[in-house]
């Protein structure tokens, strides 16, 4: 049996002040300015929930990492355990200031429908 992943649109990257916020239902999330040039150049970068940025007046804790796919199409980010993606030329056309967000969607495992039973009196003996 094969392992299939569904995509559920959950949130939005936009780029602002030369940051990359990451809006998602649940929080805010926010690549600094040096973590942008960094993912560009394909190198993984540190991820901060927005409200810790304010309240520790610049030194937060990493909630999770970003970094951009090997095949190069897409940006996956890690926050608190759980996975988002975003298509790599969405979130390359908000920071060249052609798109105004690049979707963000969860990764989840889908769950495999149960095997039909067949009907009762329909058994093939063995």
């Amino acid at each position: 049996m094969s392992q299939s992943i569904t995509f559920e649109h959950i949130g939005a990257a936009r780029h602002y002040e030369g940051t990359l916020r990451i809006d998602i239902k649940t929080m805010q999330a926010v690549i600094g300015r040096s973590g942008v040039q960094q993912l560009m150049s394909r190198w993984p970068v540190e991820i901060y929930d927005i409200s810790d940025v304010m309240k520790t007046v610049g030194n937060p804790v990493a909630v999770g990492k970003a970094w951009i796919t090997r095949s190069g199409r897409a940006v996956i980010y890690t926050i608190n355990g759980t996975r988002y993606v975003s298509p790599l030329a969405q979130v390359q056309g908000v920071l060249q200031g052609t798109r105004k967000y690049a979707g963000v969607s969860v990764m989840a495992e889908a769950i495999p429908a149960p095997a039909p039973s067949p009907a009762p009196g329909t058994e093939v003996a063995a």
